[in-house]
């Protein structure tokens, strides 16, 4: 988040409540959106965010004060997709038990949209370095739902998230496995995957919605094992994080068969399993961690049930795989 001075932050907080008003009758808030007592700060607690929704409609409503710009979006529909071989030979496991036969192409995500509406397994290509390009090949993500706001518990319909084509380690692609906490504890976070995400030093053109989140169990608690869980997990300095237990069971479950079951996983979620041994058994990881934490374990996503599981936090076939927060209004959809 940008920093502003403390007379720019009172004349911009002034001209935002004169105009919010007229911003919020062109992109429909609901009165729960932005939160105007904040006693400590004086501002919006989600200030930036509805100074970047003022950017997107300032063609037609430019409030006095501002230079308008045409808005350049972060991500972009993609145009081909990535595709992998299917090379692993066993058969009661991976892509050969998926359907697939031996050399099989697999295809992640589609193409095949409807404008103006976002669907799990939907391809962009995000330009999160800031150079002006849409890398397919190395600036690849996928939409997996909305995001899940673990301090409110509920989800928000204006921030996408999308999930990267690959896991990283310190920040670059890679299929190297890590723990999520070399400690193997599941009641402080990822403290150890977490160090292997992009940091805004390297993706300079996104950010995170909030840098600090709340870590939540799969049904919500803020316990695991009886030990309360972080209240602000700190992601300073990295432009990405891992997926949540929600979000991927909001945009994975099929409601059919229960996401935690072999085979689990809906088919629109088949990019999760790209890189991974589900195509070439001998890559090194199997699947990626999310940040939740279950009873006695961590949850994550597995190529060899497609399926979510949990298990203890450092198991060594797990990579992670950053998790990227867009607001829908910097996406070209």
């Amino acid at each position: 988040m940008k920093k502003f001075n403390k007379k720019k932050i009172i004349i911009l907080t002034a001209t935002l409540f004169i105009y919010i008003p007229l911003v919020f009758a062109a992109i429909s808030y609901s009165s729960s959106d932005v939160v105007v007592a904040n006693t400590e700060t004086k501002i919006p607690l989600y200030l930036q965010d509805a100074i970047d929704e003022i950017d997107h409609v300032c063609s037609t409503n430019c409030p006095n004060g501002y230079s308008c710009k045409t808005s350049i979006p972060k991500c972009i529909r993609a145009s081909t997709l990535h595709t992998e071989t299917c090379t692993n030979n066993d058969t009661m496991h991976y892509c050969l038990d998926d359907g697939y036969a031996l050399n099989d192409t697999i295809t992640y995500g589609n193409t095949a949209t409807t404008t103006g509406a976002l669907t799990t397994g939907d391809a962009f290509d995000c330009d999160v370095n800031g150079d002006g390009v849409y890398d397919s090949a190395t600036e690849r993500f996928y939409y997996i739902s909305d995001y899940y706001d673990t301090e409110r518990k509920a989800f928000n319909d204006k921030v996408a998230v999308l999930v990267y084509y690959s896991n990283t380690t310190a920040g670059v692609a890679s299929t190297t496995y890590v723990a999520y906490d070399c400690n193997n504890q599941n009641y402080n976070g990822p403290v150890t995957a977490m160090q292997e995400l992009p940091k805004t030093s390297q993706w300079t053109n996104i950010r995170l919605y909030k840098e600090t989140r709340q870590i939540l169990a799969q049904n919500n608690d803020t316990t695991a094992n009886g030990v309360t869980l972080p209240t602000a997990f700190d992601y300073s300095g990295y432009s990405a994080r891992l997926l949540t237990y929600q979000e991927l069971d909001h945009g994975c479950y099929d409601h059919y068969t229960s996401i935690t079951s072999n085979k689990g996983l809906n088919s629109n979620c088949k990019f999760l399993l790209e890189r991974t041994k589900y195509t070439i058994s001998s890559l090194a990881t199997q699947g990626g961690w999310t940040e939740t934490p279950s009873t006695g374990g961590v949850f994550f996503w597995d190529s060899y049930y497609r399926s979510i599981r949990n298990m203890s936090g450092t198991l060594g076939t797990l990579g992670a795989r950053p998790t990227i927060e867009i607001l829908k209004s910097e996406i070209s959809y």
